[in-house]
């Protein structure tokens, strides 16, 4: 078995993989003052039960986790993980401008993604940022946008004005509010879907042909509903940290 880690600004998305599939899956705020006997406690306590972890890999995009993790999981289960970097094996050629810029879970979703649809495609991530990335026809990494995220979007709202309130980001029955927490709702939420939409179908534009579609994150479930014709894939970072520890396993 396999341990696939994704430590992101909010949230350390764990996923346990025997071959391709994936069998447990557990979630760890991103509190960065985290000691390795704190993280060895806590995945002694997710991962009872499954002793035979051959090994493991990490996607890092908060370098003070890392290394406790490393530790824990050296301590836990006598293993050093592979590390997502710009020398690790994915399969995927990166045609942007300054690859080093390019953050590994928008590296690892990819790897996901293709492992999962065909190419050209675009994915959708929507996690504390909103990020849309390419895969163009020939397989390489072309680019995307970034921007805020719903939660993100939520609190500058809340923090520059006096008179609205912070209200949970849940889908309103209809688009046109009928009261602030609603009209809030609809503004945020549809607002990230109708444009994450609008988004692909420029980026089908800008290229010439069309483009399969793939929402992923942890907010993607509040707007799948709203989105023209993407695949709902809830695990897909994972899914390629998996997908690219095979790439790479060290006998």
């Amino acid at each position: 078995m396999i341990l696939c880690i994704d430590c992101g600004n909010t949230l350390i998305k764990c996923g346990l993989y025997d071959e391709d599939n994936l069998i447990k899956k557990f979630s760890l705020d991103s509190k960065v003052k985290r000691s390795s006997s704190e993280f060895e406690m806590l995945f002694s306590s997710f991962l009872k039960g499954y002793e035979n972890i051959k090994g493991a890999i990490i996607s890092c995009v908060v370098p003070l986790l890392l290394q406790p993790i490393k530790d824990a999981l050296n301590s836990l289960f006598n293993i050093n993980p592979l590390l997502v970097n710009r020398s690790i094996k994915t399969g995927i050629n990166i045609k942007i401008d300054y690859p080093n810029e390019l953050g590994n879970d928008l590296l690892c979703g990819a790897v996901g993604a293709i492992s999962k649809y065909q190419y050209p495609l675009v994915v959708a991530d929507l996690g504390t940022a909103t990020k849309m990335y390419v895969v163009d026809k020939d397989g390489n990494f072309v680019g995307g946008i970034i921007t805020s995220g719903m939660e993100v979007s939520m609190k500058a709202l809340d923090q520059a004005t006096s008179l609205l309130l912070e209200v949970p980001l849940i889908s309103p029955k209809k688009i046109i509010g009928k009261n602030t927490k609603d009209s809030i709702q609809s503004g945020i939420v549809y607002g990230q879907a109708y444009m994450i939409s609008e988004f692909a179908r420029r980026m089908e534009q800008e290229l010439g042909y069309k483009l399969d579609r793939v929402l992923t994150g942890g907010f993607s479930k509040e707007i799948k509903n709203q989105v023209v014709c993407f695949h709902h894939e809830e695990n897909l970072v994972l899914d390629g940290l998996n997908k690219i520890y095979y790439l790479n396993e060290r006998k």
